[in-house]
């Protein structure tokens, strides 16, 4: 198989994975979800071994099991493939939206709180410059 042929836009990849494309750009934007395997001038494409890959870690990182995660992705793939094209952004996996929320929170907590952190310093620190007091 030629191999952009295995390669999924954003949309398309939240749409495999069962999310909603906003919380897909939130994931990637944190630091979190899978990796893109390349980009096409300022979009990113992915893989779907590495979009398999990351559910499969997902559904072990809840204690599911794999007969489990395959019925349960049998299920959404059914389920989106009687849709139309345009409804299909507009429907997520009940499933995968929790544990993509649960990890958005992981690691959009770190950042949030380094943010913070530096953005207290700085004002620490501009308070106390004579420059500031003028103003």
């Amino acid at each position: 198989m030629f191999p952009l042929k295995r390669m999924l836009s954003m949309r398309e990849a939240a749409e495999y994975v069962g999310i909603t494309p906003r919380r897909f750009r939130s994931l990637r934007l944190v630091g979190a979800g899978p990796h893109a395997a390349m980009r096409h001038g300022r979009k990113a494409m992915f893989r779907i071994e590495d979009l398999d890959e990351y559910v499969d870690g997902l559904y072990r990182r809840a204690n599911i099991s794999h007969t489990e995660q395959a019925r349960q992705r049998t299920e959404w793939r059914g389920r989106l493939a009687a849709l139309p094209d345009d409804a299909r952004a507009r429907l997520s996996d009940s499933f995968m939206q929790i544990v993509t929320r649960d990890e958005l929170l992981e690691k959009g907590a770190n950042r949030g709180f380094r943010v913070l952190f530096l953005g207290g310093l700085c004002l620490i620190f501009l308070s106390h410059t004579p420059l500031i007091w003028r103003l």
